[in-house]
């Protein structure tokens, strides 16, 4: 996405734009965290695992259904008002599973860098099996044993993949919570 190209778009003079902006990249910035205005943060009496999931998938829809400003998206998360609010909803979710500050901090990495490379995904393949699916596939096939049904896996970047990803990142996240002994020393 060119600044030519946007101000063609609004209508104005590409100069102009620098006026209201420090640079194209922070021009980018604003577009990108008015991409994600309408991801909804759940309620905070929704379970924390629920929310988190709830939100991220939010996140993930919310820059695909901007395929313009998604790549930028993956790349700089967004810092305006609706990534803050994003944020916020992500590390309260995070905080209320249990997790201490330095976990509930790089947990939110993990997940960010997991929408992120989601919406890299996705944009390339469009969440549709591929030649390339097509050949992982046929890769795989022999290192089965038969026994794997590698033929039905998801392709890569669709929606049915982040699903189960995110899943089994919120599965860990409630082992390793769950794992922990209690003020009485027992198990969690």
């Amino acid at each position: 996405m060119t600044l030519r190209r946007i101000a063609a778009h609004l209508g104005c003079d590409p100069m102009a734009l620098y006026r209201h902006f420090a640079n194209r990249r922070a021009l980018l910035d604003a577009v990108a965290d008015l991409a994600l205005a309408d991801v909804v943060v759940p309620d905070d009496q929704v379970p924390w695992a629920v929310r988190l999931r709830d939100l991220l998938v939010g996140v993930r829809s919310g820059a695909l259904a901007h395929p313009g400003i998604a790549p930028h998206i993956a790349a700089r998360p967004p810092l305006g008002p609706h990534g803050l609010r994003i944020a916020r909803g992500l590390l309260d979710a995070l905080r209320e599973s249990g997790l201490g500050g330095r976990e509930t901090v790089a947990s939110s990495q993990v997940l960010i860098a997991y929408v992120s490379s989601s919406i890299v995904m996705a944009m390339e393949t469009h969440g549709q099996r591929d030649d390339r699916w097509e050949d992982v596939v046929h890769a795989l096939g022999p290192l089965s044993d038969n026994d794997l049904p590698v033929g039905h896996m998801p392709a890569a970047g669709s929606a049915e993949q982040f699903a189960f990803g995110l899943e089994v990142l919120v599965d860990g996240l409630r082992a390793r919570v769950g794992s922990r002994p209690d003020q009485n020393g027992r198990p969690g």
